[in-house]
């Protein structure tokens, strides 16, 4: 970026702040919510955890979006100069254990000379911290505070100085990455950033820990720095009271998660910092440290669950363009695969998944996610269980088990074999390696053998980069028979480009994955990343709550009681169901209520009705009026002389219908003596006054006179209640 002002319109793919965040109940929590003191938990028993699809609880920072319904809690651009921002990086920071808080930090912020988009605008200050001693998440997370000076009280400070130099060769910002209480001192580290590259990459001058000992009011520098090509170049904490780990990863989001340790009080001491070398901790060597999760790795967020035993992770993998969650029994190993909490379809531009460390004691996990477009976060909940993780059928996805510089099992190379392994030539989409194909004429592929489900829906995806003469391209499938089961053809790419297929595997139980090129010269292909899984075709179940069919009386009030909605990968998608259709109790008639809901996968659930009928008169008579001759309103029935009636006709069904109001006289016996109408049109729900009237017929008494709706003046089928007026007894 060459100014504030560029940064403001970096694609959704620029993302800036990508970092690291891990943790863990402090000791100031119960005892139940403790890790173990070592680098593993104790399960009861061997399983492993999903999580459903993640839904907005409430709004973290920034303002109410239009049409967004979840709460805004702590409204930060009025109380605290706060309208845009990324992170919202969470860890414990309780020192006073009647007294418990959490700190939350963010990245680069800015007031509501906000740009609009993405990061750029005024009020620049390149990190801020809240605080929240918010117990109940169920309706947002409250901030009790932000740090900010004594004569700004509700203007959020920058906490660690940055020079704010855009030169892009000098301190550019700084930006935290992690954050860990230790007894009375709260600790972050933050990146150096000198500038910003692109799609989803940068450069540091180098990270360092900084300290504050009076409440995050004001942070020290300490000078333990990390340098610009570290491993821990973003780093995450985790204290078991025992030790404080460390997990990193280099600048960017396309590499590999390390991990260190460091007992408490040696946190400013960085020669005791010991580094896994996937077997031992090795003191004061970076260079032995050992991919822990292998690339893509960015915005790592670690927890502890005290119910299920097992550290769960959350982080980007940008690759996938979704957060996603592993656990495991060890820091050191033995991570499931991935889950998908939540998807870019579904939230654009999202990134950080960093795990409020107080409710890992059950089910919950909450969350705070960064969403690129509106450049603020939210509080997330997804809910876990036990289940198995979908794998990715791919061995050696990423071509980092690859040990020379020729393609071997599980890959294969086909045609004129003219292609290779470029190792850490820094070519590779993610990681350090990614395979080749060069020739100037011919076929030349590479392949895999996988083993499948028939009639089995799956997905493949990998990203390729070619050269500009590229023009025929191929990646996709074949049967066992060497059929074409999906494929695509692909051209010139000059930047990894992400393909897909997706293929029934019929009566295949083996497909052979394959992308290659027909050479027009001096042609090549790099490729990265690949992955295969099956796509879930279960769709949602939709339950009514109450009865599928409802009967009111007409003018009832009516609240639709609602439906949940369950789907086996989501979870609880109610909050997604779209109901079609209206109910009208002013109306007389059957209506119907149609409820729908998708998954993230596309799979719609079976459409559910629910019937309200509305019962009552089709038109209602009222204030009618009657008077005599005279004009004078009538409080009985004379014996001779003009009787008139007024009254008002509403017209209760679903259409515009003609209506005969009857005006009709009856003697003492019950029989008709006398009778009139008047007829006329009545839109649905309109109402029209009526009038009409006759002579009475003599002195003779008992007469009572009736107004009603009629089908017609011949069969005097009542259509409506009856106004009446009687003689006096």
């Amino acid at each position: 970026m060459k100014s504030i002002k560029s940064k403001s319109i970096f694609s959704i793919l620029l993302i800036l702040l990508l970092v690291v965040s891990i943790t863990i109940p402090s000791l100031a929590q119960t005892q139940s919510n403790l890790t173990t003191a070592s680098d593993t938990a104790e399960p009861t028993e061997s399983f492993e955890l999903v999580a459903s699809k993640a839904q907005k609880i409430a709004r973290v920072t920034g303002r109410t979006l239009e049409g967004e319904t979840i709460p805004n809690p702590s409204n930060t651009p009025e109380n605290y100069g706060l309208t845009a921002t990324d992170l919202g990086i969470v860890w414990d920071a309780t020192t006073d254990p009647e007294h418990k808080k959490v700190m939350v930090a963010f990245g680069d912020s800015y007031d509501d000379g906000w740009g609009g988009f993405g990061g750029g605008g005024t009020g620049w200050r390149g990190n801020l911290l809240a605080l929240s001693e918010d117990t109940d998440l169920t309706d947002g997370m409250t901030f009790s505070t932000m740090i900010a000076d004594e004569e700004t009280p509700n203007y959020a400070k920058e906490i660690i100085y940055s020079a704010h130099n855009t030169s892009g060769s000098s301190d550019f910002t700084a930006i935290p990455t992690a954050g860990v209480t230790v007894g009375d001192r709260h600790f972050i580290h933050y990146m150096q950033i000198r500038n910003w590259g692109a799609n989803g990459r940068w450069n540091t001058n180098f990270s360092e820990i900084a300290y504050s000992d009076d409440e995050g009011q004001n942070w020290t520098k300490s000078g333990i720095k990390w340098g610009a090509d570290s491993k821990f170049a973003q780093a995450a904490f985790l204290n078991d009271s025992v030790n404080v780990y460390m997990f990193g990863t280099p600048a960017g989001r396309f590499d590999a998660a390390y991990l260190a340790r460091v007992k408490p009080e040696n946190m400013l001491v960085k020669e005791e910092y010991e580094y896994w070398n996937g077997s031992e901790w090795i003191k004061n060597n970076e260079a032995a440290a050992v991919p822990v999760i292998e690339a893509p790795v960015s915005e790592l967020s670690v927890a502890y669950n005290s119910k299920y035993k097992k550290y769960i992770m959350t982080y980007l993998n940008e690759n996938r363009y979704a957060l996603v969650m592993r656990s495991s029994d060890s820091l050191t190993g033995g991570w499931s695969d991935e889950v998908e909490i939540a998807t870019g379809a579904e939230f654009p531009g999202l990134y950080g998944a960093f795990i409020h460390p107080w409710t890992n004691d059950g089910d919950d996990l909450y969350f705070v996610m960064s969403e690129w477009g509106p450049y603020n976060t939210v509080l997330m909940h997804s809910t876990l269980s036990k289940g198995t993780p979908v794998s990715n059928l791919i061995q050696d996805p990423s071509f980092e088990q690859q040990t020379t510089n020729r393609i071997s099992p599980p890959w294969v190379i086909e045609g004129n074999k003219n292609g290779g392994v470029d190792r850490g030539a820094k070519t590779s989409r993610a990681g350090t390696n990614n395979v080749y194909l060069r020739d100037t004429t011919g076929w030349n592929a590479f392949t895999q053998d996988i083993a499948v489900q028939p009639n089995t829906v799956y997905r493949l995806t990998g990203y390729v980069k070619t050269s500009q003469n590229n023009a025929n391209g191929y990646f996709g499938v074949r049967g066992s028979a060497g059929d074409i089961l999906k494929e695509v053809k692909f051209g010139r790419h000059d930047n990894y480009e992400k393909l897909t297929v997706q293929f029934n595997s019929g009566n295949n139980t083996t497909v052979r994955v394959f992308t290659g090129m027909h050479s027009g010269g001096d042609t090549w292909i790099q490729a990265d990343d690949y992955m295969l899984v099956p796509v879930d075709q279960t769709a949602p179940e939709i339950t009514l709550k109450g009865e599928a069919e409802i009967e009111l009386k007409l003018g009832d009030s009516f609240t639709d009681p609602g439906a949940t909605a369950i789907d086996n990968l989501d979870g609880d998608l109610t909050s997604k169901i779209q109901v079609s259709g209206k109910v009208n109790t002013d109306i007389v008639g059957t209506y119907s209520l149609k409820y729908n809901v998708t998954d993230s996968d596309g799979n719609k659930a079976a459409e559910v009705t629910r019937t309200v009928k509305v019962t009552g008169e089709e038109y209602t008579v009222s204030n009618a009026v009657f008077s005599g001759s005279d004009g004078g309103e009538l409080k009985y029935l004379p014996t001779k002389g003009i009787v008139m009636a007024s009254a008002d006709i509403r017209n209760n069904s679903s259409e515009e219908k003609t209506v005969t109001l009857v005006f009709a006289l009856y003697n003492k016996k019950g029989e008709m003596e006398n009778l009139s109408g008047i007829t006329q049109s009545i839109p649905s729900g309109g109402v029209e006054k009526i009038s009409g009237g006759f002579k009475m017929p003599g002195n003779n008494s008992g007469y009572t006179l009736e107004v009603f709706v009629a089908d017609s003046l011949i069969d005097l089928n009542k259509l409506s209640n009856v106004a009446k007026l009687g003689q006096k007894k």
